[in-house]
């Protein structure tokens, strides 16, 4: 082996490792960028003909994708928090609200916080909600009052 095709063996190894960073970080950005052009640098050096470098290119993606099927694993196994995946889970009551636990709010007085056309938002004991007017256009500033609870949607109507 030649002091170039030495070089090309440790560019072609720096470019696999940055792609490999590139794995746990969100987005295609310097190393993904810098570990494809090294890859394909070491490439072109570790082999003296194009027999040679067909041979390291095919070891290369194959080292690539043993990386990635390890990163995956690695990710999905909980052992590493990954910077790309969202860890906590949204689960019962932090979910959604049910239509039910709505219904206290049926017969609540407030203000259009906007104009309603037929939606916007509505200020209600201090909190602001997105509401619906029942088809009709209600102005900014006009007293409101909840009428009913349907699909998750306040429906209000002008008092």
């Amino acid at each position: 082996m030649t002091g170039i095709q030495i070089l090309g063996v440790v560019v072609l190894l720096i470019g696999i490792l940055l792609i490999g960073v590139e794995f746990y970080m969100p987005g295609f950005g310097l190393p993904g960028i810098s570990g494809t052009v090294f890859t394909v640098i070491g490439i072109f050096l570790a082999g003296r003909t194009t027999t040679e470098r067909v041979i390291v290119g095919a070891v290369a993606m194959v080292l690539i994708a043993v990386m990635l099927v390890i990163s995956m694993i690695l990710l999905n196994s909980q052992k590493i928090k990954s910077p790309i995946k969202l860890d906590t889970d949204l689960s019962g009551k932090n979910a959604f609200i049910d239509e039910e636990d709505m219904e206290f709010l049926i017969g609540r007085n407030g203000t259009a916080v906007t104009d309603l056309r037929p939606s916007g938002k509505g200020e209600f004991e201090g909190v602001k909600l997105d509401i619906e007017s029942s088809n009709d256009f209600i102005k900014k500033g006009s007293a409101l009052v909840i009428t009913e609870i349907k699909n998750h949607r306040i429906i209000v109507k002008a008092e």
